[in-house]
């Protein structure tokens, strides 16, 4: 892989990145060894802090939540995830719906 596919890679991979940060938006990291899912809290040339929330268990009666905060180097990332769009079920239903009427009917 030449330098410039990396630097290229890198560049998008930040941009998306620093886009979450700023929208606070959660997003999925995939490493060589591991996968990640949290939001960008910290955002630098070479690294990443991804803060991880997990909600109480139900049988609990402490309604606290864990906080974890991983810290990723950026050119470990293989690949990442995040929103685009958010649809509602209703949407979601209705788009299903015009895509049925607009197909071609079988004979």
């Amino acid at each position: 892989m030449g330098k410039k596919y990396k630097d290229k890679k890198s560049n998008l991979l930040c941009q998306r990145l620093q886009e979450a940060l700023e929208r606070g938006s959660k997003v999925w990291v995939e490493t060589e060894d591991r996968s990640f899912s949290g939001i960008p809290i910290n955002l630098t040339d070479q690294f990443v802090e991804l803060l991880v929330l997990i909600s109480p268990y139900e049988e609990d009666d402490d309604d606290t939540y864990e906080r974890t905060t991983w810290l990723l180097r950026i050119s470990s990332i293989s690949a990442i995830a995040y929103h685009t769009e958010y649809w509602s079920k209703d949407k979601f239903d209705r788009l299903i719906e015009t895509d049925a009427i607009g197909s071609p009917q079988d004979d």
